[in-house]
Parts: structure tokens; sequence; C-alpha cells
């Protein structure tokens, strides 16, 4: 079965797998009008030329840039820590710590954008295909990333929430006692090919995060609340703050106040 030469598929791809083969062997047409509507729709100031007008796809100056950058973000064992001790070493100093239909991002209307996601073989074209394969040939400078607060909601994706508890450090849990009807969002589901994230930002609540790392590496830059404002918008250096880099496996969690590019 052909598949797209290696210069248009992201190289983490397991190509040798049946289904990623079978996705990738696809006609495009269908697939790239899909994307392009989500694309127009979220940025829609946006020109088909503005998406990889910086090359980051091929720039290898900056992809040496980004390994050579040091990894500052200490780790701890969850097996070897105790929740008592966490809380004194970590959470009360204030230390960084570690470990079907998705949204994409939201019109000029607030109103969400979605792309299906799947990767099953199936006998025919099949429009849940679409976010997997952008993610695997997108050479974007600045790709579409899916960050879904209702993935536990949803009965088609309600086995997500699921799969996984929070960290045993993270169960106080103030926003619990206003019930799920009424809670804010407070969960996320993320998925993003490389380049990849979000802009730099401060927790909208004030509250603390915990993020862990399922496939791949992330880079996380923060930035203490006693950073200038000047400094915490997006610039070619970022002064003040830490580097970490997540692997498969790891978490991350963020206190309050702290700004975070991820």
């Amino acid at each position: 079965m052909p598949t797209p030469s290696d210069a248009t598929v992201d190289p983490s791809v397991p190509t040798e797998d049946p289904a990623w083969r079978e996705l990738l062997a696809e006609p495009a047409e269908r697939f790239e009008r899909r994307i392009g509507k989500a694309k127009r729709l979220i940025y829609p100031r946006r020109t088909a030329e503005d998406w990889r007008k910086a090359s980051f796809a091929s720039d290898t100056a900056l992809a040496a840039q980004l390994e050579a950058i040091p990894d500052n973000g200490p780790r701890i064992d969850t097996r070897e820590v105790s929740r008592e001790e966490f809380v004194r070493d970590w959470e009360q100093p204030r230390r960084p710590y570690g470990g079907e239909r998705f949204k994409v991002g939201e019109d000029d209307d607030s109103y969400a954008v979605w792309l299906k996601l799947k990767r099953r073989p199936a006998p025919r074209l099949s429009p849940g295909r679409y976010y997997l394969r952008y993610l695997a040939t997108s050479r974007d400078d600045s790709p579409l990333y899916v960050f879904d607060s209702s993935f536990a909601e949803r009965s088609g994706t309600s086995r997500l929430g699921r799969d996984y508890a929070p960290p045993h450090y993270f169960a106080d849990d103030l926003f619990r006692y206003a019930g799920e009807r009424r809670r804010p969002p407070y969960r996320w589901f993320v998925l993003g090919p490389a380049r990849s994230g979000s802009y730099v930002h401060i927790d909208p609540l004030g509250t603390s995060a915990w993020n862990a790392l399922l496939q791949g590496r992330k880079l996380w830059a923060l930035l203490p609340p006693h950073v200038p404002k000047e400094v915490v918008q997006p610039t070619p250096k970022l002064h003040g703050g830490g580097e970490a880099v997540a692997c498969a496996g790891e978490g991350l969690g963020v206190d309050e106040g702290v700004a975070v590019g991820d």
C-alpha cells in the first residue's frame, strides 16, 4: 500500500503500523478541506501562507536550539515521597512540581471548533481520521492543538475520564463543593504534533494544576508571579523562569499564579 513520502510525515509516526499506513494512504483532498475549514474558523485573518511562513518544521537550527535548552525542572518519585512531605517541601514553598470529537479552538463568536479523532481501520473514508492525519503530516509553524475541557462529559469520550485519577498529592479540590453542574472547567484532554502548544498564560481562576504526559516530549516554560508582565509576553528569550522537558510517563504540577507556556 503506498504511503506519503517520508518528507511529509512526522518521523515520530509509526508508519509501519497498518492502521497508520491506511490513514496516510487515503486521498488528501477531503482531509485538507476539513482541516482548512477548522483553521479559517479559529483564525479567520490568517492566510494559508501565514501558517508556514516561518518554516519552523524544517528549521534545523531552531530544533537544535530547543534541544539545547537546559532542563532545570526538579523531579520526585511519587512512590518515595509522602503527601505530607510533598506539601512541606513543594506546595508550601511554591516550588514547581512535576509529571469521537475534540475541541481545537473557538471562532470569533466563541463557538467551539471540533475535529474528530480516530485511528481504527475502516472500510471507507472516515471523517474521524482528520486530526490524526493532520498530526502526522502538518508542516504548520504552530499547528492546531486539541485542548478539550468537556471530554469526560460527552458519551463518546467519557471513558477517558475513567482512565486516570489525580495523584494523592492533589486530593484537595475546593471546586467539588460547587457540584459538577456548577463548577468551572477543571480537566482537559490535550493533544498535538510537534511545534503545537499554548500561548504563555496564567490560570484565570488562580488554581494550581497537575499535568501528566502520556506520549512524546513536552517543553514547559514556567515563570513565577514576580516576573514583570513585559517578560511574560512571548518574546525571543524568557528570563526569570525555568524550563522543564516532560517525557512520557512523567507529570508536572503548576502552582497558582505561575505563568506557563506549554
